[in-house]
């Protein structure tokens, strides 16, 4: 199926949207694990399957291979000067994906996440954000970071037209290309 509706592209971040931002550590303070709700993760296949294309930006590496595994591309917003401007990376997906800035769509749950926010129209935030990116995003959604925050979106979208409902098959297709499957097997 294809899309319906002015979302073209959706991008994701990672930490505070798809965990509830809880990370651990080692004794180097080197992260070692987050929690993922795989109920999110059909979500995404699903908004891929409806024709949006996904993307990641997050400003911690660590997620990259998570991405890759899942068949998403990903970008680090941890820019050399150590800054996490997201807002950069708008003009390279206009040019990379050729989608306009005007159906590109975020979702983000932290002050780090204002920049795209601010000038993006389709923006998106859990219930648990602070008052800033509550106040500046368009939509704030009812689960908390982590807790289904892509699952509610998929529904919204369906809801409100943007996209169509995926189907099942074309979704198990995008499953089994996925490197994550491969392992469980």
């Amino acid at each position: 199926m294809s899309n319906q509706g002015e979302i073209k592209l959706l991008i994701l971040d990672v930490d505070g949207v798809l965990t509830d931002g809880t990370k651990t550590y080692d004794k180097d303070h080197k992260v070692i694990s987050k929690k993922f709700k795989c109920k999110d993760f059909t979500a995404i296949k699903r908004i891929i399957a409806s024709g949006i294309r996904v993307v990641m930006v997050s400003g911690d590496n660590f997620n990259e291979s998570m991405a890759k595994k899942r068949n998403i591309d990903f970008y680090c917003s941890r820019n050399s000067d150590l800054s996490l401007d997201k807002s950069r990376y708008v003009n390279l997906f206009e040019e990379k994906y050729g989608i306009s800035k005007s159906n590109m769509s975020f979702v983000g749950d932290d002050f780090f996440d204002l920049s795209i926010i601010k000038i993006l129209s389709y923006t998106f935030c859990p219930s648990d954000s602070p008052r800033i990116v509550k106040d500046n995003c368009k939509y704030t959604l009812t689960s908390k970071g982590g807790d289904g925050v892509i699952v509610e979106l998929y529904d919204f979208l369906i809801e409100q037209g943007f996209i169509l409902d995926a189907s099942e098959e074309i979704v198990n297709e995008l499953d089994k290309k996925e490197i994550t499957s491969e392992e469980m097997k």
